[in-house]
């Protein structure tokens, strides 16, 4: 878990970062801080990690104050991916992703099991990647070594500043979606930031909103587009609010329990955490009128059917038409 207790960050000059910040993130859950640049997510997420020192408040990480651990052993603990990605251009992939590994001490045999594991893992294949050097690698290949080398000590916390932002939108929605499965499975403490309020609503068990420091609303997705706490949230969301909240619907809250499907059912198929427009675009690429639904173990749920999915987008629909009459 990690707590911060009344964080503030001032630099000299007087400039003001974040104030009087708390928020609780819990083990496995990812919560992303969103807002606008200059709004003191990335301070925030660099606080964590004492990548910035902060002037006032505590973090701790299960308990313990991260201002009383060696800077440099609490990095080597907390993954970290960044946008720009920073990989080393004169070191292979697999010597990127060794780089905590190898300081931490694993023996070779071990580092190289992991390294594999990792590529396949972030869809990789690892004897076509192995001894590429970045040069060499796509941006969205390169992005994922980054989530890969954030990973490989196996650490609880991942901090992940705008990961995918620099990707083109094709490219990103796919990451996002591989992202979702990864932390489904692996359910690591997770956070996110990112200026993008779709990315944080797909991605975010919860979202911390900011804005010049201070945090404006801090829940679910859905709390946080059906129910903004002052005007400042309600602008933010704009006229976003009705894609938002088709996004913050999930196949979960749609699918039939069901028997296990015949081989050839099982592609395409959906998550339970997915949102019902990733759904419908499945139906849409397809010509089913169902599909089945697994969870993050990979095992099959049920089924999901076409017309519950149109039933609940024409729902949301009739909401936010209702909604805007009464604004009027």
């Amino acid at each position: 878990m990690i707590t911060l207790e009344h964080v503030s960050k001032t630099y000299p000059g007087g400039v003001q970062a974040v104030r009087d910040l708390s928020i609780e993130v819990a083990d496995g859950e990812t919560l992303v801080l969103l807002g606008t640049s200059g709004c003191g997510k990335t301070t925030t997420l660099k606080m964590v990690n004492r990548l910035i020192e902060p002037t006032g408040g505590r973090i701790l990480i299960d308990g313990d104050d991260i201002m009383e651990r060696d800077p440099i052993a609490l990095r080597r603990g907390v993954g970290y991916a960044i946008q720009n990605i920073g990989l080393f251009p004169h070191m292979t992939v697999s010597g990127n992703i060794a780089v905590v590994p190898r300081l931490l001490g694993w023996p070779a045999e071990r580092i190289a099991r992991r390294v594999d594991e990792l590529l396949g893992m972030v869809g990789l294949e690892p004897g076509d990647f192995r001894e590429r050097f970045p040069a060499q690698l796509s941006g969205g290949q390169r992005q994922r070594v980054g989530v890969a080398r954030a990973l490989a000590a196996d650490p609880p916390i991942v901090l992940m500043d705008e990961p995918f932002g620099a990707l083109d939108p094709i490219t990103r929605d796919q990451l996002q979606t591989e992202f979702m499965d990864l932390e489904d499975r692996l359910r690591k403490t997770v956070l996110f930031v990112t200026h993008d309020v779709f990315e944080a609503v797909k991605l975010g068990d919860r979202i911390a909103l900011l804005d010049a420091g201070r945090l404006q609303q801090l829940g679910t997705p859905a709390e946080i587009v059906d129910s903004p706490a002052n005007e400042f949230v309600d602008q933010f969301l704009g006229e976003h609010r009705f894609q938002l909240s088709l996004l913050t619907q999930t196949v979960r809250q749609l699918v039939e329990p069901g028997t296990e499907p015949p081989p050839q059912e099982r592609r395409p198929r959906t998550r339970l955490a997915h949102s019902i427009v990733e759904a419908l675009d499945v139906f849409k690429r397809t010509a089913r009128d169902r599909i089945p639904a697994y969870d993050e173990h990979e095992t099959y749920i049920g089924d999901i059917r076409r017309a519950r999915v149109l039933k609940a987008i024409a729902g949301a629909v009739g909401r936010s038409s209702a909604k805007g009459e009464e604004q009027r």
